[in-house]
Parts: structure tokens; sequence; C-alpha cells
């Protein structure tokens, strides 16, 4: 039997960040190829105390990774949109089904179960109008699952880094 921690309990467990742990997240959001020296210097530690400190937002799960950004127009995908899509089928076969169809699809970047009159929210980034008919026709509409899907036109993209860090 497993047994959960009561939330205040669970809460507590949660890392505390200081003003120094918020400044290098920052540092590491803008550029998570920083070196250490460069971080301690910015956020004016010593550069072992500031590498002991990543390592503890690491282990803590604070940091849950490293990646590149990559710029989808290098790749001729000048097309994004985000697609709602409802299924048909509840349950979990139906969301199995669905997932297991689109996890083949590298069109989508993003997928998210969401609440209201959806079920998920897909970010999909095609060359043109043409590949953006031919992956919701087949795709998506081909999926026995999917009911219906919506579709809408990302005109400008604005990204927000986590700027709350607790």
């Amino acid at each position: 039997m497993h047994h959960e921690e009561p939330k205040s309990r669970r809460a507590s467990l949660r890392p505390r960040l200081d003003a120094i742990d918020r400044k290098i997240l920052r540092h590491l959001v803008e550029d998570g190829r920083m070196s250490n020296l460069d971080v301690a210097e910015r956020v004016g530690l010593s550069p072992t105390p500031c590498s002991r400190r990543i390592r503890q937002l690491e282990e803590s799960g604070v940091i849950d990774g490293y990646s590149a950004r990559i710029n989808p127009a290098a790749l001729g995908l000048k097309l994004c949109v985000v697609m709602f899509v409802k299924l048909s089928r509840y349950g979990p076969e139906g969301h199995e089904q669905f997932l297991e169809a689109i996890g083949k699809r590298p069109e989508i970047t993003e997928c998210l179960l969401v609440s209201g009159r959806s079920d998920y929210l897909l970010r999909v980034w095609v060359e043109d109008t043409d590949a953006l008919r031919e992956f919701t026709i087949n795709a998506l509409q081909g999926i026995p699952a999917v009911a219906e899907t919506s579709t809408m036109l990302v005109l400008n993209q604005i990204t927000y880094p986590l700027a709350d860090l607790r």
C-alpha cells in the first residue's frame, strides 16, 4: 500500500530558494551553457559555493535538465498552429489510442491534457498550409478516438521564462 504524505509535509519538502538561488536560475534560463565561473561572477559568489548551489538545485529537481532551443524557421517550419482536440472515446482506451498515434508525429512539439471544451491542446509546426492540411486530415482526423479539431494560427510567439521563482 502506497502511503502519501500529508500536503503540509510535502510542501515543506519543496526547496526554499533564496535570492542567490533565484539569480542563478535566471542566468541559467537565459543561457544554460553559461559556465559556473560566469554564473558565480554574476551572482556574487566564488565558484565553489556557486557550483554547490547549482548541484543542489539539480538534485532537488528544481533544475530538471538542460536543452537547446531549436529555430523552427531554420528547419523550414514556417507555420505554427495551436490545435484543440476533442476525443469521441472517453476513458483510458481513447486517450491511449490518441497519444499512441500522435507520439509518432514529429510536427507536434507540445501536447497538453486540458480542461474545458477540448481534451488536448497541441502545438504543431509545419512547412506551409498544404502540410497543415495533410497533418489535420491524415494524422489527427484519421485517429478513431478524435471527434473534432479546431486550429488557431500563431501570429507571434512571446515566451516568458518562469519568473516567480518562489
